[in-house]
């Protein structure tokens, strides 16, 4: 019988993984049924910038998200998860309120993956 090792073994599902999945979906869901209904591109840009207040969401959001899309490539490449770059495209049609929690939900896997391979297994 040949001996199972750690990347073949099955990631447990744990309650902060299923916290950050529950968070993403409401994300989709939460910002992508609002999005639907937006008007078309050249429209919504100039609702964004048409007056201060909406103004300073829209930048504090644009910088804030790409602060953490930074953090998520980085965060990928150190903990060895596969595709790290791909955090970059998803950015642009994706809900950063469903795209980061899914990526901390990803994060979290890679994080016990790592834990498991740094114990030596016995039996």
């Amino acid at each position: 019988m040949k001996p199972t090792t750690s990347r073949s073994r099955p990631v447990p599902l744990t309650g902060i993984q299923v916290f950050w999945a529950i968070c993403a979906a409401i994300g989709l869901f939460g910002v992508g049924f609002p999005a639907s209904h937006a008007p078309d591109a050249v429209t919504f840009l100039a609702e964004l910038s048409r007056d201060w207040s909406t103004m300073t969401v829209s930048l504090d959001l644009l910088l804030l998200g790409l602060a953490v899309v930074a953090f998520a490539v980085i965060e990928s490449r150190r903990l060895g998860m596969q595709l790290p770059w791909i955090w970059i495209p998803l950015a642009i049609p994706l809900p950063g309120a469903f795209l980061i929690p899914l990526f901390f939900m990803l994060r979290e896997r890679a994080l016990i993956r790592m834990r498991r391979n740094e114990r030596p297994e016995f039996g």
